[in-house]
């Protein structure tokens, strides 16, 4: 995958999962917590990024996953072909 502007690319796709909160205000520090993501709207999200960037997450790094900026890392590590 071509991580040029990925950082923008994944801020667009989950402001487009968020509600009640502007865009502008979403940052790759942006606790899930914090978007109104529990556990499960958590994992839904991560099966959603998985199909739109072309990748697949590992269960046990996810785990850890606690911001954006956790998805966005994990892209840029795992580049898919």
């Amino acid at each position: 995958m071509d991580t040029t502007n990925l950082e923008a690319q994944v801020l667009e796709f989950i402001s487009a999962k968020v509600e009640n909160i502007d865009a502008s205000e979403i940052t790759t520090a942006s606790q899930f917590s914090e978007l109104g993501f529990d556990s499960m709207d958590t994992i839904q999200l991560l099966f959603d990024a998985e199909e739109k960037f072309g990748i697949s997450f590992d269960g046990d790094e996810v785990k850890n996953f606690r911001n954006v900026g956790d998805i966005i890392e994990y892209i840029k590590k795992h580049p898919t072909p």
